[in-house]
Formats: C-alpha cells, sequence, structure tokens
C-alpha cells in the first residue's frame, strides 16, 4: 500500500457510498430477476476539491500544497492502480470524530456517517491542477473507494 494522502482538509468534498455488486436480467418473457455477487458494498466515490491553495508554499491556514498532491499521485505505483488510506482531515465534517466542538453543536450535520475503515483509496483518475494566479492554483481528486483485504 502506498504512502497516505496529504493530510489536508479539502474546500469542498463529494462522497458517494458503496452499492451492492449486483446484476439484474431481464427474459425474454419479461421477467426480471436479479442476482447478487456479494454481501458488501462497493465502489465507493470521493470527489475532492482543494481551492486556492499555494503551488509549492503554503497559503493562508492549508496545511499542504499542490505539490504534495501531485507528489503523492507521483509516489502510487502505476498511478490509478495501487490504493491508500486517505488521513481524518479529509472527511473533516462528514466523519464524526473529525467533527470540531462547534460543528458538533449544529444540529444540521449528522455525525453518524462515517468513512468505512476497511476501504482503501485509488485514484479515479490523475488530480486536475488549475492555475488561479501565479504561485496559486485549485486541484480537483477524484477517488475510487475499494474494499481492503
Amino acid at each position: 500500500m502506498a504512502a497516505n494522502f496529504p493530510d489536508m482538509k479539502p474546500t469542498t468534498r463529494s462522497f458517494t457510498m458503496g452499492d451492492y455488486p449486483s446484476k439484474t436480467y431481464t427474459s425474454l418473457s419479461g421477467v426480471i430477476f436479479k442476482r447478487a455477487f456479494g454481501n458488501k458494498a462497493t465502489n465507493y466515490r470521493l470527489d475532492l476539491t482543494f481551492k486556492n491553495i499555494g503551488d509549492t508554499v503554503q497559503v493562508r491556514t492549508y496545511s499542504g500544497t499542490v505539490k504534495d498532491i501531485v507528489d503523492h499521485f507521483r509516489t502510487v505505483t502505476n498511478g490509478t492502480f495501487e490504493s491508500f488510506k486517505l488521513p481524518l482531515a479529509v472527511f473533516a465534517g462528514l466523519y464524526s470524530d473529525a467533527l470540531t466542538d462547534s460543528e458538533r453543536k449544529d444540529d444540521n450535520l449528522n455525525p453518524t456517517i462515517r468513512e468505512p475503515d476497511s476501504i482503501s483509496w485509488r485514484y479515479a483518475e490523475p488530480p486536475r491542477v488549475q492555475s488561479v494566479q501565479s504561485g496559486i492554483s485549485t486541484v480537483t481528486v477524484k477517488l475510487v473507494g475499494e474494499l481492503s483485504v
């Protein structure tokens, strides 16, 4: 397993829960039947955006840089092939253990949503870097979750 992803809190995050592997078949007579191929959800999706972070030097309160993310992608064997674990900061506000004291008091947050411990992540595609101005960029990272064996 590759080194862990940089310990950075994303600006935005989109998390899609996994689903159970199954296949639906339709017979010639129109009867539909389904076949389950497992009893654990797979194919979790996580899209992260890190807006206005420094290319090589930390800016504002961000704890990482574009270089940190790109270097992590380069250290992962075969790009999108090898999996890794994500730090708690990535799930801040979603992952109950990552909530700050003020977030715990917010009734609109659901502290029961948890990223499964048995999930390892891999890149769905290389990170996308959009230059905002000299030395500052926005990075989009798309990840796919897989069951750890």
